[in-house]
């Protein structure tokens, strides 16, 4: 069906390219839509709004804000205000803000109207603190549901067909899911209804958990993949890896770095979140190893060979 997978030029969703931002060089995908995407971006999942300010603080005098992505979302209570309010304090211009911020609609307020509703409050609450704005759908399922209710996507499709309409009245820039599988995707696709399929899914991925299928599906349908929980939410296990900690050594950089070059370098977006400002910097170091010291060949194969299954977050799959 593939005359619905674009309302706006294709160009390659998971090819990377460089684009010049606030005078340096920033690795970004293009989104089906033509537009440029980071592929380093700063999470906020479980910052606190006292932690907030001093993290945007330190990316701002960094450089890195500008023409970046933030990604947050409705369920991150007081994340929307803390972001505004850090943003502003910053007294941010035109040329300094992020390229984009991301939020997504969570599993309460599923459905044409109530999703609707929630992207409208979105924008209100964000929309100028970022130069475009994107909206998911957080998860496949409504709350308060059972895993195999048909409600479930009854729904999501009421969602989607909101974001939709708002993606082509030009309210939203860019839209698109998170933590759907093949099955959801390809229902979205396939609905009489859906001429314009997400721009974005955001999944768990790392090298315990690569999803090559998942990614492969995205790929064809022209869906741009993020990952979340790329260190595999700190695990020892995935950070101390032999492999990881040797590509590590060879460059003098950190685990957390060579597994968010990893994915980038497969032309998938990053989110790392830490409350700690040096933290976040060393993250973002990750940016100039991807253009320096990118893995190898043999290296990238060992990494492949990681792949276990693991999974470290929620799984969508038994969501019907």
């Amino acid at each position: 069906k593939g005359q619905w997978l674009t309302s706006a030029p294709t160009t390659g969703s998971t090819a990377s390219s460089m684009s010049g931002t606030g005078g340096s060089s920033r690795p970004c995908a293009t989104l089906r839509n033509g537009l440029a995407w980071p592929l380093l971006g700063l999470g906020t999942y479980r910052l606190t709004p006292l932690e907030m300010g001093p993290v945007l603080s330190s990316v701002s005098h960094a450089g890195a804000l500008s023409g970046g992505f933030i990604d947050t979302a409705v369920s991150y209570r007081f994340s929307h205000g803390a972001i505004s309010e850090a943003l502003t304090s910053l007294d941010t211009d035109g040329d300094s803000k992020p390229l984009w911020i991301q939020t997504k609609i969570p599993p309460r307020d599923q459905g044409y109207d109530r999703a609707r509703a929630c992207a409208l409050r979105c924008v209100d609450e964000l929309g100028g603190c970022a130069g475009n704005l994107c909206v998911l759908l957080h998860w496949p399922g409504a709350s308060r549901l059972p895993p195999a209710s048909p409600e479930h996507a009854r729904l999501r499709l009421g969602s989607w067909l909101a974001l939709q309409e708002l993606y082509k009245a030009g309210t939203l820039q860019a839209i698109g899911v998170s933590n759907f599988d093949e099955r959801h995707l390809l229902e979205l696709c396939h609905h009489h209804e859906v001429d314009t399929m997400p721009l974005v899914n955001q999944i768990e991925c790392h090298p315990f958990l690569q999803q090559r299928a998942l990614r492969a599906t995205c790929a064809q349908r022209g869906i741009h993949v993020q990952a979340y929980s790329s260190l595999g939410q700190g695990s020892e296990r995935l950070l101390q890896h032999p492999a990881v900690q040797a590509a590590a050594r060879r460059r003098g950089a950190t685990s957390a770095q060579v597994l968010l070059v990893w994915a980038m370098q497969q032309g998938i977006s990053v989110l790392p979140r830490s409350a700690n400002p040096k933290r976040v910097g060393e993250n973002r170091m990750a940016v100039h190893l991807l253009k320096e010291q990118p893995l190898d060949e043999e290296e990238m194969e060992v990494f492949d060979r990681l792949e276990d299954g693991t999974k470290f977050c929620w799984d969508p799959k038994d969501i019907a």
